[in-house]
């Protein structure tokens, strides 16, 4: 079937644990069937032939093929989990190297709880069709077709009976399968409910403190009144082909009245007749555990490829939008240069044929109104997105022509909310350069300014951040990103500067971190104050998209342009008091 070729290539080298598991799956099926067939004989020897002893040994031999069987199907069963948590640990693995490769576009326009969705518990709907199914299925197909020859060589009208029991059977298997309209709309509204989930947990702080019930989270209740009504669809599309399956098969007894009626005629012992109901009553037992299961294959197999499916598709959108990066590792200088860039988002230019140059080892602000393009500018020096139009250069070479590692490793983005993880600040800093040692760890928070953080607890740099009583303020956060930054040492800062003032304390500490960061380094500054960038040695005004303006603090203010416009306002804003 295409969805096991699908899954098999996430797994290439681990094909023999599947083989295998097939092998011992048809053995442990031929096993199971063996015992129908000693019990044929073993109700001979003890209802007809009062034969004690024979049956004594049939009854054994039916003990021991069970318990070979169980075991030869318990190692088939293991050995598909086995290559079931390979491969949703690769399509998991899979999946975070995509996000790493993905460009920034993507996490704009993607929920993190549809991410989250559809890798984790996509991967985690491959195991059922791997683990189980296998295994089940290999019993399920050979098991009626030898319950067959058996029932046939025993008697040729409990034979007929058994074929049509299972006509019927596999026709109303496939109808409960539903339909599967309903089963691709229940799929999108649990994606749309989980998605929903993780961003109402995310706002729970919120609503708390404005005392909001889940009604007025108007998006995440309505994927739950959607995701009830599909589930409602999808199970009343399947119930009354369910009920007649169970009519048929768990009513066959009556169903054989008839047939013992035509089998009595052929013979003049009614105990004969008898041996052969009391088998054909526990051969439906398994025929029906078959069919139940072949009923679950469809079901696991519809998932499954659905899984595969939204994994491979996502895969692409990480894909998309993204920069096709080169191989050079070598920059000649570190200078920075917009050549005609052209960018849009959603199809509206934020950008449109902008140039302009900054050198190496001097510091730039980039300031302007909310949604001007000053963030853009900087997220597109570090590659975050991929241009429209024109080139972006750094030492004379278009960015694209670097690796990705050489660019990255070369530029730092400190972000106003800067991320810290739940784990130690040693390795919340470690995170800046993987191979620094624990003395340059130290010193990079020693040069960040953070001994008065590393102070406030017992374990010093060994304390997990986000663990009971361990909290940090913004700017403490902040000191601890730009120790990440010096860690990492890199030729090119951007700092989005944070839009709200810290404590005069914190602020002070910041501002001492950043000129230790800042040593000849090239540094953008995406500004929010305009007080911290009176002594940067160039201003950038951003506005529409466009360098509108461009010198020092002073220059700017003699011209009495937009600059000197931002800085009256801000002026005004100050003096404002409650």
């Amino acid at each position: 079937m295409d969805i096991y070729k699908k899954l098999f290539k996430y797994v290439p080298d681990k094909k023999y644990l599947i083989y295998s598991g097939i092998f011992m799956s048809m053995v442990s099926s031929a096993l199971s069937i063996l015992p129908y067939w000693f019990l044929y004989k073993f109700l001979n020897e003890f209802i007809l032939l009062k034969n004690f002893e024979k049956a004594q040994y049939y009854a054994f031999i039916i003990f021991i093929i069970m318990v070979l069987q169980s075991l030869i199907y318990y190692f088939a069963a293991w050995l598909t989990h086995l290559f079931a948590f390979r491969l949703e640990s690769n399509l998991r693995k899979k999946g975070i190297e995509h996000l790493m490769n993905a460009s920034f576009y993507f996490f704009d326009v993607n929920q993190s709880g549809r991410i989250r969705k559809i890798i984790d518990d996509n991967a985690t709907d491959t195991h059922m069709i791997v683990a189980h199914l296998i295994p089940d299925i290999t019993l399920a197909l050979i098991t009626p077709i030898l319950l067959f020859v058996i029932m046939f060589s025993v008697d040729i009208y409990l034979g007929i009976a058994t074929v049509i029991l299972t006509i019927l059977s596999a026709i109303f298997t496939v109808l409960m399968y539903g339909d599967i309209k309903f089963m691709d709309k229940y799929n999108k509204s649990l994606e749309r409910v989980n998605s929903e989930s993780v961003e109402y947990v995310r706002g729970m702080q919120v609503l708390k403190i404005f005392k909001a019930s889940i009604f007025s989270f108007k998006s995440f209740y309505d994927s739950i009144i959607d995701y009830s009504k599909s589930a409602y669809e999808y199970s009343k599309s399947c119930k009354n082909p369910f009920v007649i399956f169970q009519i048929i098969l768990l009513g066959a007894g009556a169903y054989i009245i008839p047939f013992a009626i035509m089998i009595s005629k052929g013979t003049q012992n009614n105990l004969e007749v008898m041996i052969k109901l009391i088998f054909f009553t526990c051969f439906i037992g398994t025929l029906f555990s078959c069919y139940m299961r072949i009923m679950y294959l469809g079901m696991h197999q519809y998932m499954a490829s659905q899984a595969v499916d939204k994994l491979e598709t996502l895969f692409g959108e990480m894909e998309e939008n993204g920069i096709k990066y080169g191989t050079d590792t070598y920059f000649k200088d570190y200078n920075i240069e917009f050549k005609n860039v052209s960018f849009k988002y959603d199809d509206k230019f934020i950008l449109e044929n902008l140039s302009f140059k900054l050198n190496e080892n001097k510091t730039y602000a980039l300031v302007g109104s909310s949604g001007g393009g000053k963030s853009t500018i900087a997220k597109l020096i570090s590659g975050f997105y991929k241009i429209d139009e024109g080139e972006i250069l750094i030492g004379d070479k278009n960015i694209t022509n670097y690796s990705r590692e050489s660019l990255m490793n070369n530029i730092s983005f400190v972000f106003q909310n800067s991320k810290l993880f739940k784990t130690t600040i040693f390795e919340n800093v470690k995170i800046g350069n993987e191979n620094a040692s624990y003395e340059e760890v130290m010193k990079a928070l020693k040069m960040a300014r953070c001994d008065d953080i590393l102070d406030k607890f017992k374990t010093r740099e060994n304390t997990i951040i986000g663990s009971k009583g361990v909290y940090l303020s913004g700017g403490e956060i902040q000191r601890i990103a730009i120790a990440r930054a010096i860690l990492k040492d890199a030729k090119i800062i951007i700092l989005d500067e944070a839009s709200a003032a810290s404590d005069p304390e914190n602020e002070h500490e910041i501002q001492l971190a950043f000129s230790n960061l800042i040593k000849e380094k090239t540094v953008i500054i995406i500004a929010h104050r305009l007080s911290s960038i009176k002594n940067v040695d160039e201003i950038l005004v951003v506005d529409k998209g466009q360098i509108i303006e461009r010198g020092t603090d002073t220059e700017l203010l003699k011209n009495n342009g937009r600059y000197k416009f931002l800085q009256d306002l801000f002026s005004q804003a100050n003096e404002w008091r409650i």
